[in-house]
Order: C-alpha cells, then sequence, then structure tokens
C-alpha cells in the first residue's frame, strides 16, 4: 500500500465536546474571521484568548508549522462534523471547483449557498487568500452526533477525499467506502443550492414544532409551520428540502 502526501488530523472543539456542548464561549465555526485572527495569533494577546480562541491558534500553530515543514504544492481541508438532526449525509464546497470536484467524490450531495448564509466558517478561512499556498476546503457533515453510523461516513469521507486529490491509487481502495456513501444518499440530490437561512438569536427562545421530528432532507411546503419563536410561528418560505433543524440548545 502507497500514498502520495501527508494527513494532519486535527480533533477540534476538545473543550466543548469534554462538556457535552457546542461551545464554551462561542460557536468555533463561526469565529474564523481574518481580523480575528490576526488578534489571535499575535502573542502579545494569548492572555486575551477565550476558549475557542487558544483552540484556533493551537490549530493554526500546527497547519502553519506542517506547510512550512512540507512545502506542498496544494492543501485540500476536510472539515468534518456531525448535526444534531439525523437524515442524509451532504457536504459543503468552498466556492471553487476544486471543492466542487472533491465534494461530488465522496458521494454526498453538494450543496451551494451556504457561504453567502453564513459567516466566520473554515471554509471562509482556509482559501487562497490566507494562506501562502493553493488551499480550498471542503466540509463533510457525516450525520447524527452519537450515531455510530456517522464514524463510518468519515472515515469513508476521509478516504475517498485523499483519492480525489490523488492521494491514493484506486487499486489500493476498498469498494465498501464508495457504497457505503452511495446508499446512505440514495434518494437525495446530487447537487443543491440553499434558498433560505433562518437567523436565530438567544433571545429569540426558538423552538422546533412538536408536531414532527424533522430529519435533514426531509420535504417541506412553503407555509409549512416549521418551529416558533417569540414572534409567532416560522414557516418554510418555499418548497424544498430542510436542512440542519435545531434540536441543540446552542447555535
Amino acid at each position: 500500500f502507497e500514498f502520495c502526501g501527508r494527513i494532519i488530523a486535527l480533533h477540534g472543539n476538545m473543550k466543548a465536546i469534554e462538556k457535552g456542548v457546542r461551545f464554551i464561549d462561542k460557536d468555533l465555526n463561526r469565529s474564523w474571521l481574518p481580523e480575528r485572527i490576526d488578534f489571535i495569533m499575535n502573542p502579545s494577546n494569548v492572555s486575551q484568548l477565550d476558549a475557542e480562541d487558544q483552540e484556533i491558534k493551537e490549530n493554526l500553530d500546527i497547519i502553519h508549522h506542517y506547510i512550512e515543514l512540507c512545502d506542498p504544492p496544494k492543501v485540500v481541508v476536510l472539515d468534518l462534523h456531525t448535526t444534531t438532526a439525523h437524515g442524509g449525509i451532504f457536504t459543503i464546497p468552498a466556492p471553487n471547483e476544486e471543492a466542487r470536484r472533491v465534494g461530488l467524490a465522496m458521494h454526498a450531495p453538494v450543496l451551494h449557498g451556504f457561504l453567502d448564509g453564513l459567516k466566520g466558517t473554515t471554509l471562509h478561512y482556509f482559501c487562497n487568500d490566507n494562506f501562502n499556498v493553493d488551499m480550498t476546503a471542503v466540509c463533510f457533515e457525516a450525520g447524527q452526533h452519537q450515531s455510530e453510523d456517522s464514524y463510518k461516513h468519515a472515515v469513508s469521507a476521509i478516504i475517498n477525499c485523499f483519492k480525489a486529490v490523488g492521494g491514493f491509487y484506486e487499486k489500493d481502495i476498498e469498494s465498501k467506502h464508495d457504497q457505503l456513501l452511495q446508499m446512505r444518499s440514495k434518494g437525495l440530490p446530487l447537487e443543491a443550492n440553499l434558498c433560505y437561512v433562518h437567523p436565530v438569536r438567544p433571545s429569540d427562545q426558538f423552538k422546533m414544532t412538536n408536531r414532527k421530528i424533522y430529519n435533514n432532507f426531509d420535504e417541506v411546503n412553503k407555509g409549512e409551520v416549521l418551529a416558533k419563536d417569540v414572534n409567532g410561528p416560522v414557516s418554510s418560505p418555499c418548497d424544498g428540502l430542510i436542512l440542519m433543524p435545531l434540536y441543540q440548545q446552542q447555535g
């Protein structure tokens, strides 16, 4: 078995995971803002860093170290996530053709437009603008937090991602990884566009409806009541597929 390249695996959000919460001080995956990272990486500001800032600094110190050590022709960041909702797996690529190609190779729906509705994600930050190397990023949502299947999906996604960028020979990879991801994506769209994001603030008292439990990629109809908050019912503005219904207390 041979491979070309180097895989660096970083386990993020450690302090929050230990406490079983999404974050300690702030959402780690909304905190990758260039101006904030300039502050984080300044040694004189170390004493002012909160839990998530400290993790960002630790991660970036490692990443910059290996980029300098290996001098790679390109870097692909695969950001692995799970969600509170059950349902299908999916990928979110950075807005470039290479990220789309890698996303499609992972045999999960490739969803476009997310970066327009969010800010401060790893997909925003890990790009050519912020590094002196050809860099792109893909997010892979592997399934529900506690599901054993999510672990299996993540393993297969890592292998298929590395295969897509030329790290493995095709003959050395078991077909079960393709088959697993293809089976989990059966009946789901190959690609889709984000139509609408409903922002949720802590003061909104947002709560999904008790009428049914929504899974990722469940069909919803225009006008269907999905949740309620301090302003009343929250309805779907269009016909489509719901993604990441909020069943957690943070985020």
